[in-house]
């Protein structure tokens, strides 16, 4: 920690992609927000993240720019001179690749702090002026950790302040008025994943629904984004036998708001997750080809389940079978849901 650094005027955050890995830097924003509370945090994205972005009390603007434009060097120039524009003095590199740091560099700010190989990859350590090591293990606080030159950065204390998204919570309590569900409590499972190495059996997923409602009578709401996952979302429905219902389509606000009135998320390691746990709603994690205690769900309202399998080889992490999804047992899931609702339910009644 370094009192002496100067306090910047204008922020650059290059979190490029994913949405899943966007939500979890938002602590990093609120935090610097906090440090810098006259400073204009600019945050770079090239995903579908910006409508969760734009709203958020900590983001003075998204500057959005188009995926692949590393590929097309014509598109360099233009690029430089909208991010020259800014003025930016300090930019903050949690994605640690070669289109972040890249960004980072273009930007001419005198002060590029990213990290080291201990978390960085490819040129991005090599663009920064200051280099931070990876010592915490969740991506939540890792990312915090670019801020421990001028702070300490103590694990389990990322904030997310999620805002309410007015229009989409107005479409959230339609969709439940419409499903009868608005004075129930209800369960939220997500069966879809950017890996197939993520994804949990889908039938599971309705024999799990089907488990919860006979158990307590909550019904499931099944999220989908995607033609495929859409296709899985029914096949969960049809598993279920009337226990689930496949959502309608939705926004990644409205999506928020439905997560922020569910008892409890069900899901993979994914964008919904990450989602869930930044608006305070409960969540049952399954870990499988990634590590629960790095990129499961922030907090201790949570339980993250860890496959007993490893991918046999690192090129399998991504692409291959799903073994070790598989290898987490319906009732290991099945027992996690019904911790967590009862501790919800305790605590209903503790506050009544």
């Amino acid at each position: 920690m370094n009192g002496s650094l100067p306090e910047p005027e204008r922020v650059l955050l290059t979190r490029l992609s994913a949405i899943g890995d966007c939500i979890l830097t938002l602590p990093l924003a609120v935090r610097a927000k906090a440090l810098w509370p006259s400073c204009r945090l600019t945050w770079v994205v090239e995903c579908g993240a910006v409508d969760l972005l734009e709203p958020h009390p900590a983001v003075d603007e998204v500057l959005k720019i188009e995926r692949g434009w590393l590929k097309r060097p014509s598109e360099w120039l233009t690029l430089r001179q909208s991010i020259r524009e800014r003025n930016v003095d300090l930019v903050l590199d949690p994605q640690g690749l070669t289109k972040s740091g890249l960004i980072g560099w273009m930007s001419g700010a005198r002060q590029r702090i990213g990290f080291d190989y201990s978390q960085g990859r490819e040129v991005a350590p090599l663009v920064a002026t200051r280099r931070v090591g990876r010592t915490h293990r969740h991506m939540v606080d890792t990312y915090l950790q670019l801020l421990s030159p001028w702070c300490e950065i103590e694990p389990g204390q990322g904030r997310f302040e999620m805002p309410v998204y007015p229009e989409a919570a107005r479409r959230a309590e339609q969709i439940l008025n419409d499903l009868g569900w608005q004075q129930q409590s209800w369960i939220a499972l997500n069966p879809g994943a950017g890996w197939t190495t993520r994804l949990w059996p889908v039938q599971r997923f309705g024999m799990l629904a089907r488990e919860i409602y006979r158990e307590t009578g909550q019904r499931s709401l099944v999220f989908w984004a995607g033609s495929a996952e859409l296709l899985m979302a029914r096949v969960v429905e049809e598993e279920s036998q009337g226990a689930a219902v496949v959502a309608p389509a939705t926004t990644l606000c409205e999506m928020a708001e439905l997560l922020r009135r569910t008892e409890l998320l069900v899901t993979g390691d994914t964008g919904p997750l990450h989602l869930a746990s930044a608006v305070g709603a409960p969540c049952v994690s399954l870990h499988g080809p990634t590590w629960s205690d790095e990129s499961g769900p922030y907090g201790n309202r949570h339980i993250a389940l860890q496959s007993p399998l490893r991918p046999p080889t690192k090129k399998l992490v991504r692409k291959g079978p799903n073994i070790s999804m598989q290898a987490i047992e319906l009732n290991d899931v099945f027992r996690a849901c019904q911790q967590l609702l009862a501790t919800s339910a305790a605590s209903s009644l503790a506050a009544a």
